[in-house]
């Protein structure tokens, strides 16, 4: 992937690899915290850790075998935003399967760089390699509650398809919503032109 830069911004676009691991990690904790307090338990958020984190995604970024499309976006040499993309997922959440070939495993923008046009230049770059790829669909969970990223979801089109709860420990940790867009061109044209 082209190195992809806003002269006015200095932001720049990329494809991750596992030196990235770490400042993925980072921006995890920062974005999580941010986007689920009060919708998951708060023990779980305080408890994340970017040094235990980092093998896992080290890990991830140097599987050659797990179809991975990883873009980051960067502002001056830090790194604010993360989209995670690939094959479907399937298996880990029996009969709430979403019918699409791929899947968004993640999208997260630091709270301090929203509302400013990254989240859709960090999608838009995912989709263009999803297409590349081959995929025609992509389906996506959150967490349910995220009422900000509903908003993105819907503007640029997707459809609500299913939910459930995810139980830890005999209680609920927390309910996800899935989402599709059954074509992966109609949702680029979105994300075009948003952007214009």
């Amino acid at each position: 992937m082209p190195d992809l830069s806003d002269a006015a911004s200095m932001v720049s676009l990329r494809a991750a690899g596992p030196e990235d691991a770490a400042a993925i990690a980072a921006l995890k904790v920062i974005c999580w915290r941010a986007a689920y307090k009060g919708l998951m338990p708060e023990v779980s958020l305080e408890s994340l850790d970017a040094d235990d984190e980092t093998p896992h995604w080290h890990d991830w970024l140097m599987d050659g075998n797990a179809g991975l499309l990883a873009h980051l976006l960067w502002r001056e040499g830090d790194l604010i935003g993360y989209g995670l993309a690939g094959p479907m997922r399937l298996g880990d959440r029996p009969e709430r399967e979403i019918e699409a070939d791929g899947e968004l495993y993640a999208l997260y923008i630091h709270p301090d760089e929203q509302r400013r046009g990254n989240g859709q230049m960090l999608l838009s770059s995912l989709i263009e390699a999803m297409k590349g790829r081959g995929y025609k669909s992509v389906g996506a969970w959150m967490i349910g509650g995220n009422l900000r990223a509903e908003r993105f979801y819907l503007k640029l089109g997707a459809q609500e398809v299913g939910k459930r709860v995810e139980i830890h420990q005999g209680r609920i940790a927390y309910r996800e919503k899935s989402w599709i867009w059954s074509d992966l061109t109609k949702l680029l044209a979105r994300l075009t032109i948003r952007s214009v």
